[in-house]
Parts: C-alpha cells; sequence; structure tokens
C-alpha cells in the first residue's frame, strides 16, 4: 500500500460521498487531508468521522465556494498555512443532484451557467489555485473527478454533460503546460455511484446494463485516484480514466 505520510492532500466536495470516501482513503494513508466543502456542518461531521476512527488522523475542514475565486484562493492559503505545501488536488466537487432535468431546449440560461460555474469554473478556479505553489516545488498531482456521462448520450443533462466535458479540455492543456515541472493532470470519470443521488432499484437496474452487474461505489475511485496522485503514477498524465464498471461501452 502507498505510503503518503509526507504528503498533504486537498479534496473539494469532501463532505460526503466520493470526495469524503477519499479524504477518508488518503488519510489511512497517512497523508495530511483538507477536506474542502461548501457546508460547514457536513464538514465538521466528515472530519469528526475521520478523527473517531484515527484519533492520530491530521485531517483540517476548509468552506470554500469553489465557483468563487476569492473563496478558492482562500481555501488554497488555509491549507499552506497549516500544512506548509500541497502535494495532491483531487478536485471533485460539483453539482449533480438537484439539478433541473429536461430537453436541452427547455433549460434556462441560468441552470447552464451555473452549472458551469461550479462544475468547469470550480475545478478551474482550484487548478490554478494549487499551479504556482506546485511549480514552485517542480512536483504536484491534479485529478480531475468528471463523469462517464461525456462518453455517452443522456437525454436531460446537457449541461451536466457538457461542463464534464470541458474539464477533458482543461485537463489535457493544464498537463501539457505543468508537465515540464513535474507535474502530472488527469481525470478520472465515475458511472452511477452509490451516493444516495438514485434509488436502490434505479442503480440496480442500471448495473444490469454493465459489463460489471453490481452498483459503484465510491471506495471504487480510491485505487485509481490513488496511483494517480502517488510518486508511481508520476509518469501518468492527461489520461482520462473511467470506473464505470464498463457502463459507457454499453
Amino acid at each position: 500500500m502507498t505510503n503518503f505520510s509526507e504528503k498533504v492532500v486537498l479534496v473539494t466536495g469532501a463532505a460526503r460521498g466520493i470526495g469524503l470516501s477519499l479524504a477518508t482513503h488518503f488519510s489511512k494513508l497517512g497523508a495530511a487531508v483538507a477536506l474542502a466543502d461548501l457546508s460547514a456542518d457536513d464538514l465538521a461531521t466528515a472530519t469528526a468521522g475521520i478523527r473517531a476512527d484515527d484519533p492520530s488522523a491530521r485531517c483540517m475542514a476548509v468552506e470554500v465556494d469553489v465557483a468563487d475565486r476569492a473563496s478558492v484562493e482562500a481555501m488554497v492559503a488555509a491549507v499552506i498555512d497549516t500544512y506548509g505545501r500541497i502535494d495532491v488536488l483531487v478536485s471533485n466537487a460539483g453539482v449533480w443532484k438537484n439539478l433541473t432535468r429536461g430537453p436541452f431546449w427547455q433549460l434556462s440560461n441560468a441552470e447552464w451557467s451555473n452549472t458551469f460555474k461550479v462544475n468547469t469554473e470550480g475545478a478551474f478556479n482550484c487548478a490554478s489555485a494549487v499551479a504556482p505553489h506546485m511549480i514552485a516545488r517542480k512536483s504536484g498531482h491534479i485529478v480531475f473527478i468528471g463523469s462517464a456521462a461525456i462518453g455517452e448520450a443522456l437525454a436531460h443533462i446537457p449541461h451536466y454533460t457538457a461542463s464534464k466535458s470541458a474539464l477533458t479540455g482543461l485537463m489535457r492543456c493544464a498537463a501539457k503546460e505543468l508537465g515540464k515541472d513535474g507535474i502530472n493532470v488527469n481525470m478520472v470519470n465515475p458511472g452511477q455511484v452509490d451516493t444516495g443521488a438514485f434509488s436502490r432499484e434505479q442503480m440496480e437496474s442500471r448495473a444490469l446494463t454493465k459489463f460489471i452487474h453490481r452498483v459503484g461505489q465510491p471506495r471504487d475511485l480510491e485505487g485509481i485516484v490513488t496511483l494517480l496522485a502517488s510518486d508511481e503514477g508520476s509518469f501518468i498524465t492527461a489520461q482520462q480514466i473511467y470506473v464505470d464498471g464498463g457502463g459507457v461501452l454499453n
């Protein structure tokens, strides 16, 4: 198992679901972990849970609105002030569950823009804020959490799919620009994951259309994200990897 005891990991959207699973996993690997999210109450619960499992865990909570550049800059400054550096950024924060669904021609411009504001611009803000610090240290790992939806044509969520698709271009350009400084940038695209956004019946029905007939779990992302954030994965960059049980190929 990779040891992250000398690493500082920042995870956005970390108060629940995939983000919390990844933050908890990195903590178990010995990393100092900064959990960032919009909800202070959920962050308090998340960090308390990590400390309850391991009283020696090094973790901090940072309230942030990733869609606001100043808020993101303050988040990065707080983490560096506490831990001295950021070795890994897992840009996971995004909107999905409460999005308005419907034919694309019925979606409002506000709904479209707000989705991009969080899912795309939020990732851009976070990567832009950590990049100078990683460049100065000639080392770093950035992992964007995208979505397997970008490989499909799903009805009624074009704003979500488009906002996650845009991350592919950002990831590739960032990887090219940062590679000379020893920084790798990649993207992981999860399929439908059991985070409470879907009913059990919906998830089990969807699972039967995949190559692997089971419901995806947040922990299914831990292995690949760990690799991409590790020294062992430092020569992997500009890649997008699907973790969806083969669903996107069906």
